[in-house]
């Protein structure tokens, strides 16, 4: 078999595999949709980014409001925010949570969990197996 014939079986295999299978990464954060009541901010896919983020609500919450730095509260399937916030803003403080509590700092994968040792929580890889110390803010 030469070289040529082998490269065109690559390509023609690769461009066999669905684009779903294509993406590059299995962990994608949904953008949050807002709702804006007067000067209340409302995250409307607060339910879907939770269950992509795999951490229980109360962990998520209580590091995300002092972060945003204002009182809220779980109504429904929607986050309240007792303040306007844009998208952008929020999304990037989504996107801090998870690099800090979900995302592995050696092999990047986010199939971790957080278990406490002594008085240290533990950020613990179940992919590589790595091991963090999660520093509290």
């Amino acid at each position: 078999m030469d070289l040529k014939n082998y490269d065109d079986l690559l390509d023609e295999a690769y461009n066999k595999i669905p684009e779903n299978v294509k993406q590059s990464s299995r962990f994608e954060i949904p953008n949050v949709k807002l709702r804006y009541e007067g000067k209340n901010t409302y995250i409307t896919n607060f339910n879907k980014i939770i269950d992509t983020l795999n951490r229980s609500r109360k962990h998520f919450i209580g590091i995300f409001l002092k972060n945003v730095g204002t009182m809220g509260e779980i109504r429904g399937n929607q986050l309240f925010l007792k303040s306007r916030f844009k998208h952008t803003v929020l999304d990037r403080l989504i996107k801090e949570y998870a690099k800090e509590y979900i995302l592995c700092n050696v092999c990047n994968k986010p199939d971790t969990r957080i278990t406490k040792e002594g008085r240290k929580q533990v950020l613990k890889c179940t992919a590589c197996g790595a091991r963090t110390e999660i520093k509290e803010k």
